[in-house]
């Protein structure tokens, strides 16, 4: 509950006069002077909650059978600060969209001594006593983010929401970091670092599987308690499966292509070579693929699978990532079984690996920032190994993009740019291959064959 009736503490207005954060912006080194003003103008989280207003979102409220978006506390756990208040915000603060506080913590103990030279004497856990969140490194970051970028307990961005109209969540802190603008000073602080990129990119790969187990474990027990208790309960929650399990035309691609259509991702043919890449040679049938799930299974989170086994494979020799490697299978291969369970014990069963996956995730991510340096070797040599033994998980469009910000993490693992980043040709035409096509919520067309041929030019 914030301290004040007006949320003083949580509205941006209190960090974006001229005198404090919300000076013009300049070319001067004094970032904090205008970081509200470069948050206001352009970071899209600044318009968060008027997004809630939009054609879109007002579709949505209608569908799921809700009230209007900006009043639903569902929408505004993410799209506002609203998080964590019982009683209803003053517009004026809800406007603000994930403002300051969103982020950094409820400023009404250490507004006001927050510029004081006192406040700099204080120990981080003084400064969290306070309520202020300490964001100088890519594990406090991570965190913060994944609450709503993966979701929790308490934001939980399901498949209703989905299937009404909302974009599926995908995360990695790393990219995160380069697109959207800094409002901070980074000399001196984790951005500094000769290994940022690629701390970042291995810290937040760790700290997001951490935030979908956590979610997934969430949603078992709650579904578990719901069967005991003899209710309805949400289970299985489609969203922590692959999407194209289910949402894709069955006929095969000679019957489609007749029809002048395509699969959204289309599988290799029997025309291509590559068996090191997980496709079909020539005279080999799909049949003859290596399978690690039975036909017809969804498989689990292949984003954020997808993305620990990159880590794993370019950390080489790393314990906390080897280990969480494991946990991460095991999880996947008790979902393939048990994904359709109905009873209370069995689900229990998935919530109780899932946390345990989460506490090795956790523990990964904290080694893997308190790591000296961080160095990420990924190639396309170390992708063929990799889907040699997974083949159906690495022809995914998830797959592609995780491979791809592995890459970058590798090539690109320095210090941040203070300007833009420099440009490497086929790195980004890489990147740009794999972005939704215009008027598209999904990547149609996306062909696993031609990615390949693309990712080996990179260098």
């Amino acid at each position: 509950m914030t301290p004040d009736p007006a949320g003083r503490g949580l509205a941006t207005a209190s960090c974006a006069s001229s005198s404090c954060h919300g000076g013009p912006r300049g070319g001067n080194h004094a970032i904090h002077s205008f970081s509200a003003t470069t948050w206001g103008e352009s970071d899209p989280h600044a318009g968060a909650y008027q997004t809630l207003f939009e054609p879109r979102s007002l579709r949505m409220a209608k569908l799921l059978g809700i009230g209007p978006p900006h009043t639903e506390r569902q929408c505004l756990a993410c799209h506002s600060v609203q998080e964590g208040i019982e009683r209803p915000l003053p517009r004026a603060v809800l406007s603000d969209g994930v403002g300051c506080a969103s982020c950094h913590g409820d400023a009404s103990r250490w507004l006001e001594s927050h510029s004081t030279d006192a406040w700099k004497g204080l120990s981080p856990a003084d400064k969290s006593a306070l309520g202020f969140t300490d964001l100088s490194g890519p594990r406090e970051r991570a965190r913060v983010c994944a609450r709503c970028h993966v979701g929790d307990a308490d934001h939980d961005m399901h498949h209703d929401h989905v299937a009404a109209g909302h974009p599926r969540l995908f995360f990695e802190l790393a990219q995160l970091q380069r697109r959207w603008p800094r409002h901070w000073d980074p000399h001196g602080r984790a951005e500094s670092a000769p290994d940022f990129n690629a701390r970042s990119w291995a810290v937040g790969q760790a700290a997001a599987l951490e935030a979908a187990a956590e979610l997934l474990a969430a949603r078992a027990t709650r579904a578990a308690v719901a069967i005991r208790g003899g209710e309805r309960a949400r289970w299985p929650e489609f969203t922590e499966f692959d999407c194209l399990a289910c949402h894709r035309d069955l006929a095969p691609a000679p019957v489609l292509a007749s029809r002048g259509q395509s699969h959204p991702w289309p599988l290799a043919t029997d025309a291509t070579a590559g068996n090191a890449e997980g496709f079909p040679g020539r005279g080999q049938s799909q049949a003859d693929l290596p399978r690690t799930l039975p036909p017809g299974t969804p498989g689990w989170q292949p984003w954020f699978v997808t993305g620990s086994r990159w880590l794993d494979r370019s950390l080489d020799g790393d314990a906390a990532t080897a280990e969480l490697a494991e946990r991460t299978a095991a999880l996947r291969r008790l979902l393939a079984r048990e994904w359709t369970a109905t009873d209370a014990t069995r689900v229990e069963r998935i919530a109780a690996e899932a946390r345990s996956l989460a506490r090795v995730a956790g523990r990964s991510a904290d080694t893997l920032a308190a790591a000296p340096c961080i160095t990420v070797a990924a190639d396309g040599s170390r992708l063929d190994t990799l889907s040699a033994g997974d083949p159906r998980l690495w022809r995914s469009w998830e797959a592609a993009v995780q491979s791809t910000l592995a890459l970058e993490a590798a090539c690109r693992g320095g210090p941040a740019p203070l300007g833009s980043a420099a440009p490497d040709g086929p790195l980004d035409d890489l990147r740009e291959s794999l972005l939704y096509p215009p008027g598209f919520d999904a990547p149609v067309g996306f062909d696993p064959v031609r990615f390949r041929e693309q990712r080996d030019a990179v260098r």
